[in-house]
């Protein structure tokens, strides 16, 4: 039987802003033998991420005059990353409407990003249903981001333990994502599969990957954004410290507290724009920083099962939109039984070769 478990709460500092859903199946099925699963590993998906990469690296495909190429775009990347990283639990985060307790810290937090496309937006709303009509658990928390919740769910995951076993049941955290900003979760148990050219090219970021990426230890990404700032979301960190000189001081003084507690022998004109901006850096630090405890957040690894029943949902919800290519990789590539009905017309009859 599937279940819909609701849980509403305010955030004081973020007034009129609820809402943290979870799509479940108390009572999954066995797995099914026909893909190997790995014991403990979860797949973690930033669901708007994933939405805004496929909207710009997929050409429009409709069904009932309604765009829906966010979907296809959504559920192929979810079913190249099963197919590659064998997950035993799949769970979706998502961001809310309105802001965060972001835009109480930080009034111009994400103030200058554009508006998003209406064929995007209206997408989203699909995507949920969808993600509803697959069993798939999707949590979305508002007053905070999706990054903050992959954050808490990535830090209550590799705490839980078998009541009889008393072992953990979660060895391993790969997220799927575009966002540079979850760099930060990176340690040898928590991994990022990101997108690298549009959805085809993907990529596994360690904490070796991450260090080549940005020039500093996964540790170090708040400070290193606490120091530059971030454009994309509008906070400013130490006007005209780069990269490249932010780096350098990471490497010498390896956090932003130990920079700072060193400004007497910090040569040069960074000493006075450090000294200037130095309550900028802070608020950049504090801005930059996931939350890993978000109150009343909690979820079952069981619901997140990655199993048979939840291949057929998927089928019925490709079959709905039309997406046949995507009903052919789940019989051809994940172990769902090839259905002897008619298919409906498709909307993506070249769609299967990007992929």
């Amino acid at each position: 039987m599937t279940m819909l478990t609701c849980i509403f709460w305010e955030k004081p500092s973020v007034p009129h802003h609820i809402v943290s859903v979870l799509f479940c199946q108390e009572n999954p099925l066995p797995f099914f033998s026909m893909v190997n699963l790995t014991m403990g590993k979860l797949l973690i998906i930033d669901s708007h991420a994933i939405a805004h990469r496929a909207y710009h690296s997929i050409p429009p495909l409709t069904h009932n005059g309604q765009v829906v190429n966010v979907l296809y775009g959504f559920y192929s990347m979810l079913l190249s990353a099963v197919k590659e990283l064998h997950p035993r639990y799949v769970i979706v985060c998502s961001d809310s409407p309105g802001p965060t307790f972001r835009n109480t810290e930080f009034l111009g937090y994400r103030s200058k990003r554009a508006i998003p496309d209406h064929d995007l937006i209206s997408q989203f709303p699909l995507l949920d249903d969808s993600l509803k009509k697959a069993d798939l658990p999707l949590f979305a928390v508002g007053g905070y981001e999706a990054d903050d919740l992959i954050a808490t769910v990535t830090h209550q995951a590799l705490r839980k333990v078998g009541r009889k076993s008393q072992r953990h049941l979660v060895n391993e955290v790969i997220i799927i994502t575009g966002d540079k900003d979850l760099m930060q979760l990176v340690t040898p148990q928590v991994k990022l599969f990101m997108p690298i050219h549009g959805l085809s090219e993907t990529k596994l970021f360690g904490p070796a990957e991450v260090r080549e990426k940005l020039g500093v230890r996964p540790d170090q990404v708040v400070d290193l954004k606490a120091l530059v700032g971030d454009n994309s979301d509008c906070y400013p960190g130490v006007p005209g410290i780069g990269p490249k000189t932010a780096v350098n001081l990471l490497e010498k003084y390896q956090t932003l507290d130990h920079i700072y507690q060193h400004l007497d022998v910090i040569d040069g004109t960074a000493k006075d724009k450090l000294l200037r901006a130095k309550e900028d850096a802070y608020l950049s630090q504090r801005l930059a920083q996931l939350v890993t405890d978000i109150p009343l957040v909690k979820f079952k690894l069981a619901s997140a099962r990655w199993h048979q029943n939840r291949l057929q949902k998927l089928a019925a919800v490709f079959n709905d939109y039309g997406f046949r290519s995507l009903v052919s990789r789940l019989e051809n590539h994940h172990g769902l039984a090839k259905s002897t009905k008619k298919k409906p017309n498709s909307v993506d009859p070249n769609q299967g070769s990007l992929f």
